[in-house]
């Protein structure tokens, strides 16, 4: 399973290296939505985790046309977001998009098992 996290904060993903593993994930990482989108072209990814805001105030507007560049380009790629909305703010303002979930801004190695577990499932893995 190939992951590509777009962060502007590189090296906290790599503390979490070894939950990725654990799940059989390689992760590469982009520093923004440009280099995200010329990765996908030449690597697909089966989960974009949009970690744009890096633990900062999340934008719905930026978030919803990141995801959707993501999907013009390939519809079968599965998208998570980092922005600790909460669930009910989450659905709301991402309805119709498909996304797995929202992680905390913060995440903490729970809840990255939580999203690659929902991810699994999506992929018929559990």
């Amino acid at each position: 399973m190939d992951i590509l996290i777009v962060t502007p904060r590189a090296a906290f993903w790599e503390g979490m290296k070894g939950v990725f593993e654990k799940h059989g994930a390689a992760v590469r990482t982009a520093p923004a939505m440009p280099e995200a989108l010329a990765s996908l072209k030449d690597q697909k990814a089966s989960l974009v985790l949009l970690d744009l805001f890096g633990g900062e105030a999340w934008n719905a507007d930026e978030l919803k046309k990141a995801v959707i560049s993501i999907l013009m380009q390939d519809a079968m790629t599965n998208t998570a977001s980092v922005c600790g909305m909460g669930e009910e703010t989450f659905h709301d303002a991402m309805e119709g998009l498909g996304m797995i979930n929202d992680l905390p801004a913060q995440p903490c190695e729970a809840d990255v098992d939580d999203l690659l577990s929902r991810h699994g499932t999506i992929l018929g893995q559990f």
